[in-house]
This record gives structure tokens, sequence and C-alpha cells, in this order.
């Protein structure tokens, strides 16, 4: 071997102690940038025909594991969706304890019970009418609010799913850019070092597996990746990636679409349907869940408290009058028939065939003009046909010789119409014929007839988001039915049979069909409400609980990739003495090199 073979040996030392002393650099200044990961120079021995030649850099290798990355990457999405569906029961949670200015639901429903049961003690006070009132329409109000708030956590996650996408669409394009120009220097002659665009690819996928589960594959000839859904959709690969958007509706919602994106930039026209149902984990799958199944379940559940609540307040409602009695009533329930002449029998939604009832005639302050007290109206099914309709019935009322006005001529009776409204729903009015007289009903037999046809209903509006206390109630608190007809067909100014059987609807077991996640349910209106506040209660803690847990599992795989790529400083600068080491060590040979080399020339 030759001085000059020596020589070139020491600076092929020298050289490879640098690049690695810069690489060893390079891991320091690195040490705390997210995602990056250590790398390490690999070196051979050279040879020229046989003979050592020195040292050379085969490659600085990043340093990752493959399958621990993995892990990471399925944690970090189960980590976001706990996160995500975390934060959205906790709000939900809320909407059920803050329903209203009187607090929670079950609040606001037991305080609508105390004052009537404070009115019964007392149905004459105008002031605990009004209180009555006033707690009757905080009820609505909350329920209405609630179901406003539920619907607008409904359409919060549907808008984070739209900002969701046009993350997601970023990443997608920016890791496809990233990846080729990954390729490019994978196959350019040169072939340069990819080690750092790759750690920041995998930040970008790292960040894109937190929005929904994905499938990684990698191409170890050109560094290549391949990203598919859990499903197995294809977003991106070498020859190019998609872009999601909003779809046609399905349902309330929009669907979520995927388009192929041209070389050019443009979509494809073909539309590829991702459904958030074949998802199992990441922030889109917690806010579809959200979207589409906590908050119906909880408004299916809310709108059965609604209407089974109302309407047995109502059919107790409708039994009574307020005091001084009004000069018409009206009936609620009818919506479902197609017409006035519908027959009752086998398109209502209860049998009326050989029901009684009593109907007076009163003065303002509830002294009997006219009554058929003695003599109740029996609703029989007009022959041969044998149907009951609603003018059936408006026609025997007013035929009645004891209260139809037609029966009794002048104006001691009362006008009976059967109409269509302006919205298409049929009604019965019952109508005093005297502008000063007034109405009186009561049912006489085991059929509820007023309850059935809700002459005097409370409440309007049979859901969450439409219930209302009656807008003439609402103005003048006094209409309030407190009061029944008494054994004359008349009415007393302190009579409170009403308001006493309304009273007790706050322990009355009522059957609640089941809705939602909750069974068939025969309990008391307030227990209803703490059933549902108290599975969402266990639901939203289960949430927070599986987000520590998810949490905790993404934080330990953080650290075993950290183990495997992060930076050790005591290492690495162990490792920069060793190569200074090094370097000096090569140094020496070139010095002794050209100590020989002098003596050789001063010998000559």
């Amino acid at each position: 071997m030759s001085l000059t073979s020596a020589l070139r040996i020491g600076v092929s030392g020298m050289q490879y102690s640098q690049l690695a002393l810069g690489t060893i650099s390079h891991n320091v200044v690195n040490a705390n940038t997210p995602g990056f990961s250590r790398q390490v120079v690999q070196a051979s021995a050279a040879s020229t025909a046989g003979f050592g030649a020195g040292v050379q850099l085969e490659t600085i290798q990043r340093i990752t594991d493959r399958f621990l990355v993995s892990r990471m990457l399925t944690a970090g999405s189960g980590s976001a969706y706990a996160a995500t569906k975390s934060s959205y029961m906790t709000s939900l949670e809320n909407t059920f304890s803050t329903a209203g200015s009187g607090g929670g639901l079950e609040s606001i429903v037991g305080g609508f019970v105390s004052s009537m049961n404070s009115l019964a003690n007392d149905p004459s006070n105008s002031s605990l009418r009004r209180s009555t009132v006033e707690k009757a329409e905080l009820t609505a109000q909350a329920l209405n609010n609630t179901a406003a708030d539920l619907k607008q956590v409904a359409k919060d996650a549907d808008n984070q799913i739209t900002s969701e996408l046009d993350t997601v669409n970023q990443l997608l394009k920016d890791i496809y850019l990233l990846g080729r120009q990954i390729s490019e220097v994978t196959t350019s002659s040169n072939g340069g070092n990819t080690n750092d665009l790759m750690d920041a690819r995998d930040q970008k996928i790292s960040q894109l597996s937190s929005t929904f589960g994905i499938q990684v594959s990698y191409d170890a000839e050109n560094n290549g990746v391949r990203i598919l859904t859990e499903s197995g959709r294809k977003l991106l690969d070498s020859s190019g990636y998609v872009q999601l958007s909003r779809g046609a509706s399905s349902g309330d919602y929009p669907t979520i679409v995927a388009q192929n994106v041209r070389q050019d930039g443009s979509l494809a026209e073909a539309k590829m349907v991702i459904d958030p149902a074949d998802l199992t984990t990441g922030k889109i799958k917690a806010l579809a869940e959200i979207r589409d199944e906590v908050v119906p379940d909880l408004m299916r559940q809310l709108d059965e408290f609604t209407e089974t609540f109302t309407a047995a307040l109502n059919k107790l409602s409708s039994q009574g009058t307020s005091y001084p009695p009004q000069r018409s009533l009206t009936s609620a329930n009818t919506a479902d028939l197609a017409a006035p002449t519908t027959d009752l029998l086998t398109n209502g939604f209860a049998s009326l065939s050989g029901a009684t009832l009593n109907i007076s005639t009163t003065t303002t302050i509830g002294g009997v003009i006219a009554t058929t007290v003695g003599t109740p109206i029996t609703l029989t099914p007009v022959m041969p046909a044998g149907t009951l309709s609603l003018q059936d019935i408006a026609d025997q009322i007013n035929n009645n010789p004891a209260i139809g006005n037609a029966a009794l001529g002048g104006t001691a009776g009362v006008i009976a119409t059967a109409a269509t409204d302006a919205d298409g729903n049929p009604y019965l009015k019952i109508e005093a014929a005297d502008p000063n007289a007034r109405v009186v009903m009561a049912n006489a037999g085991a059929t509820d007839v007023l309850g059935t046809l809700g002459m005097n209903n409370l409440f309007t509006g049979s859901t969450a988001a439409t219930v209302a206390v009656r807008s003439d109630i609402s103005a003048n608190p006094d209409r309030f039915p407190v009061a029944r007809m008494n054994t004359a067909g008349g009415v007393s100014s302190t009579d409170g049979q009403n308001i006493v059987a309304m009273a007790q609807i706050g322990d009355t077991r009522l059957t609640f069909d089941a809705a939602g996640s909750l069974g068939t349910q025969t309990v008391t209106g307030v227990s209803y409400l703490n059933t549902i506040s108290s599975n969402l209660a266990v639901s939203t803690s289960a949430a927070r609980d599986n987000e520590t847990f998810s949490y905790n599992l993404y934080t330990q795989s953080q650290e075993l990739v950290t183990s495997t790529s992060g930076v050790n400083l005591n290492e690495e600068l162990a490792q920069m003495l060793v190569y200074q080491n090094s370097f000096q060590a090569s140094a020496r040979i070139i010095n002794v090199v050209n100590d020989l080399l002098q003596e050789l020339i001063n010998i000559i």
C-alpha cells in the first residue's frame, strides 16, 4: 500500500467522522422536535482491487419501528374518538341539568306540580292561578329549550364533521406532495437523504389518524405509502389521492363522499360514499354517533315524556272548566282525522259510541241557564251506516231538546259546529248562543268524551319542540280549568275539583312507551325524567373514563415509539466524543503520512 493510499484512507476517515458528527448534531438540535426520528450513520469498509481503501458511508438510517408506529396510530384514533365523544356527552349532560332558569327538567316539572298543589288548596286565588300558569309555561319552555339545545348539539357535530373533512383534505394533499418529494429524491441519481421528509409525512399521517381509523402500508423500494380507511376505501397511494366533501342528503344530513384528484388538480366525476357507520374510531365516528345515535335517542325519550305527560294533563284539563266559565270550547285532539265527517268509530283514536256527556249554559258567574243534567246526551252511531263523525256529534248536540239551540230556539242553548281549520285539522266547537252565556261540559259516564276530544286542553303540541301552554290561558290565567260542573249543572267560584285531580299527576304512574334505549316504563313523570338524566350521567361518566383510558394508552404508545425513535442526549453526546476521537485519529494518520512524505522528499 502506498503512502498516498494511506493518505486517502485518512481523508475518508475524517470525512466519515464529519458526516457522523453532523448527523449527531442534527439529532441533538431536534431532540424536542415533534415527530423527529433519530438518525444514525451506517458505514462499510472501502476497498480497491482487494486492498483496503478506508471507510465509506452506506446510508444515514432513520430509526423507526413500523409496528410500534401502527399501534400508536390506532391508539391515537381511539383517543381522539374518546375525547370528542366525552366532550359532547358532557355538553348534553349540561343541557339536561340546566334546561331553563329553574334548573333541570325534573326540578322544573316538580315545581309545576307543586304549584298545582298550592292552587288546589285555594282554587279561587288569582295569584296562585297566575303562578301555576307561569310554571306550566316554564315547563313548556324548558322542554322547548332542551329540544332546541339537542338539535343544536347535533348540528354542531355535523358542522364539525365538515370542518374535519377540510382538515383531512389538506392532510391528504400534504402527504401526497411529501410522497412525491420522497420518491423524487429516492430515485434521483445522487440518492439524497429523505429522512426528514419521511418524518414530516409520518407526522401528517398521525394527524390524519385522529380523524378516523386508517390502514397504512409502506413500499420499501421507493419509500411510498398507501392509506386506506378501515373499510378498505382508498384515500391515497403513489398514483394519487382523494378529496372528501359533503354529498347528497341521506336522512337529515348530507353524506361524506370521496373524489379522486386528477393530475391537473380537478376532481373526478365519480363519487365514493364513505359511511361513518363503517368506521369504528376517530373524531368523525364520534361526531356521527352523537349526531345520529345519541341525540336522536335522547330526543325520542324527551318527546315520549312530553307526549305522555301533557296528554295525561290535557285529559284532566278537558274535564274541567275555568271560573268564570268560557263562552265556547273547541276540541284539539282530532288532527289525525281526514275531515269532520270521518268516522270516529273506525278512524278515530277512541270509540265514542254510546258515550254520554252533559252540557250546560250558565251565567257569567256559573248559574244554570239550560242543562242536560238528568238526561245526558248519548252519542249514537248514525244508522244504517253505523258511523259517528264530528258532524254527527255536532248534529246530536244541536238537536238535543235540553241544550241544542236549534231545538230550544232563542239563545238559551249551544251551537255545535264541526269544521276544518286553516291547517286542515278538523275540530268540534261548542258555543253558547247568547254572547253573555257560558258553556260548561262534563262526562256523564265511564267514557272520557271530553278528554278524548280535547275540549279544554291546557297544552298544545305533542313534541318537546312544539309544546306550549294554550295561548288564551297564557294571556288570561283565570281560564285555567280549576273547577268542574256541579250536580246541578253549574259551577261554583270556590270549586277546585279539577285542579285537585290535575295536581295528583305528580304521584300518578304513567305508561311511557319504549323510546330510544329506554323500554316501556310505568312511572311518574318526574321519575321518567330522572331515568333519562341518570342514564345520560352514566353514559357521560363512561365516556370520560374511556377518554382517560384511551389517552393513557395513546401516551404509552407514544412513549414506546419515542424509546425507539427518540433522541437520547446522553447517548448522542457519547457518540459525539467517539467520532471526535475518530476524526482526530484520522487526522493523525494524515500527519504521520505527511511526515513520512517529508522524510522521503528529504532523502531524495
